[in-house]
């Protein structure tokens, strides 16, 4: 929890800033099967709303982090929120495929800023152990909006129409403007007036690219999203149009995944203080491997049903807020370069995961379940084998290695 020195109106306003943002990732997910028809596309198309919207999100991350640290922590994320807004108007506006496509790309663009500044802020706030709990109750938090997202989107798709969604976006994000605006104070301490130039803007990601440690928790978290990624990309159209779910039912195997995840982040949360943070870790990342086996055994067996389905992706699902809570607290401590930089890579190779395993469902889409249960499985196994193999938990806060 808070430190009693920190007010807990901030890591709560950061909370309902980012979870606006990540609502926008999944609220409108029910109606893409039914976008097919609105535009007279196919769903390849459709899905690409989701995932140039998640490449957007990933690049602009890059350059929020370091305008971050020159300018300061709060002048960013209001900027990126009015912009937010202004993007969901025009989704919701959108006439055409190709418009609202332009206009997810744009709220890419301006929703990164909530999870750049959040970050930063509350490692800037904590210590390592109390970061632990934050980073844990922030997923937690995190978690209901794309929990409940599916479940309001779907219902909003059938009484109001699919546009529903982006106005409730639009009003959700105005109140939270006017929340931040009068409530976040300005958490950095010193600008730094060279982080904007060049050299520095690029010594900085070149320095945490060849940081193998921290690059091994920051590349986990990209996998493991890309799976999620692929999940909330071919679900809709698996469940909806190939097992016949309605689409205002939906919304509730996914919230199942998503409470999984929650579980997960509960756990670190309670386990802070008494288990380290890298054997959480590698907990999450053999349950997430187990969560997606379980998917191709269900296939190969032919049990594969919307809640056989659920149930595997919750092994998965809570593997993943273990993983959630604990990655991003040891990259920090382990990297070599400012809080900035290190947020915004944190922020934007995750985000590049999401769109990298939506755009590998898009090539690979059949109409069937293998192609997300194969996805998902590889990355698991994958993060696994990079953790194993670069063996991060050596290192210790600050990059320093431990002599042999």
């Amino acid at each position: 929890m808070p430190s009693p020195s920190v007010p807990i109106i901030i890591p709560a306003l950061l909370i309902m800033a980012t979870s606006v943002s990540i609502l926008s990732t999944d609220l409108y997910t029910p109606s893409l099967p039914h976008l097919q028809g609105v535009f007279d596309t196919d769903a390849g198309r459709v899905q690409l709303t989701m995932t140039l919207n998640l490449v957007a999100y990933a690049l602009a991350q890059l350059f929020y982090g370091p305008l971050s640290d020159r300018i300061g922590r709060r002048p960013v994320l209001l900027a990126g929120m009015i912009g937010f807004a202004v993007a969901s108007i025009a989704c919701a506006a959108a006439g055409s495929i190709e418009g609202l496509i332009a206009a997810r790309v744009l709220q890419g663009l301006t929703a990164c800023a909530e999870a750049v500044v959040g970050y930063a802020v509350i490692r800037e706030l904590y210590d390592e152990a109390s970061a632990v709990r934050v980073f844990a109750a922030y997923g937690m938090a995190i978690a209901l909006a794309p929990a409940v997202g599916p479940v309001i989107g779907g219902h909003m798709h059938v009484w109001l129409g699919w546009r529903s969604n982006f106005v409730l976006l639009t009003l959700l994000i105005v109140v939270v403007i006017l929340l931040l605006w009068r409530f976040l104070p300005e958490t950095l301490q010193t600008p730094d007036r060279g982080a904007l130039r060049p050299r520095r803007l690029l010594g900085g990601y070149i320095t945490l690219l060849r940081d193998g440690p921290f690059m091994t928790y920051t590349l986990i978290m990209a996998l493991l999203l890309g799976g999620l990624f692929a999940i909330l990309a071919a679900f809709p159209f698996l469940f909806i149009e190939g097992m016949t779910v309605p689409t205002e039912q939906y919304g509730y195997y996914y919230a199942a995944i998503v409470l999984a995840f929650f579980l997960g982040s509960l756990t670190v949360n309670r386990a802070a203080g008494h288990i380290a943070s890298d054997p959480l870790l590698a907990l999450g990342l053999g349950l997430s491997a187990l969560g997606g086996i379980s998917f191709i055994l269900l296939l190969f067996a032919g049990l594969a049903t919307p809640i056989s389905i659920t149930a595997t992706q919750c092994l998965f699902g809570f593997g993943l807020g273990l993983v959630f809570a604990t990655a991003p607290v040891r990259a920090f401590d382990v990297c070599r370069a400012g809080h900035g930089h290190a947020a915004a890579m944190l922020g934007a190779l995750p985000m590049a995961g999401g769109g990298l395993g939506t755009f590998c469902v898009v090539l690979w889409h059949d109409g069937s379940a293998w192609p997300v249960a194969v996805i998902l499985t590889l990355t698991a196994l994958i993060g696994g084998a990079l953790y194993l193999a670069i063996r991060p938990w050596q290192v210790k806060p600050g990059g320093a290695n431990p002599k042999p």
